[in-house]
């Protein structure tokens, strides 16, 4: 969700990452508050559980250039703009909760110790928990600095295409989802995943490395044509051809292991630069601001709780999530117009 400034502009204004940006954005706040999955479609619901998936991929093929780059000072700043925004919506996000409970008397509300675990691991139910992407992306972060310092790039590309491999493997076998089961909440889905989500971050990362969707360019219309055909047959047609793993933290499996990165591909390489500019422009506006809305739309939900009298977790309608989401996107975009840096950085 974070942006990295390289001589690669023409990654930062691929339109088709806008609009992956907008779109799965979304459907994280659908994921979260949205479970009525009986009354839509199933290619809704799988595209619900592609968030992460393709964020990741988004996040570590901007960011590239930066990994596998000797930049040291470059390399800072992308840890700073990871980490400021972590701990500042973990403590945020916090002091909301445990004001809202003194507040109103809400028992059972979040606890010093809440805190704690949210700044370790991210991913605390009553605070914050969607932070545990950040959390994931700054571990990935610096194990993949290490590792492309001491080892060429195509060379440890392929390595960490392997390890992809064998997290696959993992996700079927089952023991270490049942292992992580029996741990507390935040350990299970923040230290569970990461072989269920590393996989994304190296796709990502090799997509950029192996110049493939350069590749796809030189043959725009035949990639794009063939891609629009193969994308949505998968989508449509997932439980028929792809064998689910009987154990998952929710992001497992070969159907997002295989189509999480064609259906990325696909939207990056149609040409969505033709466009109209008046899309282009509020496109390019609420993604800019993805990692506010992100970072906002759980807290703005326990807002809606308490307004409906309800308990973090219950469905909401479609509509109630769009609202959800524009509150967030209203709330982000006031922030990045604070003067300073500090805001911008909370926000974009």
């Amino acid at each position: 969700m974070t942006r990295e400034h390289s001589k690669k502009t023409e990654k930062e204004m691929n339109y088709g990452i806008c609009l992956m940006r907008l779109l799965f954005v979304f459907l994280v706040v659908c994921f979260h508050f949205h479970a009525n999955w009986d009354y839509y479609p199933p290619v809704y619901i799988f595209l619900r559980e592609m968030t992460v998936p393709i964020f990741l991929l988004i996040a570590f093929y901007l960011g590239e250039p930066v990994i596998t780059g000797r930049d040291g000072s470059k390399k800072l700043s992308r840890m700073k703009r990871l980490f400021i925004p972590y701990l500042f919506w973990g403590v945020a996000a916090w002091v909301f909760t445990y004001g809202m409970q003194h507040l109103l008397h809400i028992k059972d509300g979040a606890s010093v110790s809440d805190l704690l675990w949210q700044l370790m691991l991210g991913c605390v139910e009553k605070v914050d928990p969607p932070l545990y992407f950040l959390w994931q992306v700054m571990l990935y972060t610096l194990v993949f600095f290490l590792l492309y310092k001491l080892i060429n790039k195509y060379a440890a590309s392929v390595m960490l295409l392997a390890v992809a491999c064998v997290c696959l493997w993992i996700q079927y076998d089952g023991r270490a989802t049942l292992f992580f089961k029996t741990f507390r909440y935040e350990i299970m889905y923040a230290i569970g995943r990461i072989y269920e989500l590393v996989p994304y971050a190296i796709f990502g990362l090799a997509i950029a490395v192996f110049g493939v969707d350069a590749l796809l360019k030189k043959r725009r219309t035949v990639s794009a044509v063939a891609l629009t055909v193969i994308v949505p047959l998968c989508l449509y047609f997932r439980d028929e051809i792809f064998e689910r793993p009987e154990q998952t933290l929710a992001f497992s499996g070969v159907s997002l292991f295989v189509v999480s990165p064609l259906l990325f591909l696909w939207l990056l390489i149609l040409p969505f630069e033709k466009l109209p500019d008046f899309l282009k422009k509020p496109l390019k506006l609420i993604s800019d601001h993805t990692l506010g809305i992100f970072a906002i739309h759980w807290p703005m939900g326990k807002i809606f709780d308490i307004l409906y009298e309800k308990v973090t977790g219950t469905s909401y309608t479609l509509t109630e999530c769009f609202v959800i989401f524009l509150i967030s996107f209203a709330i982000s975009y006031i922030i990045g117009k604070l003067p300073g840096r500090f805001p911008k950085m909370l926000v974009r």
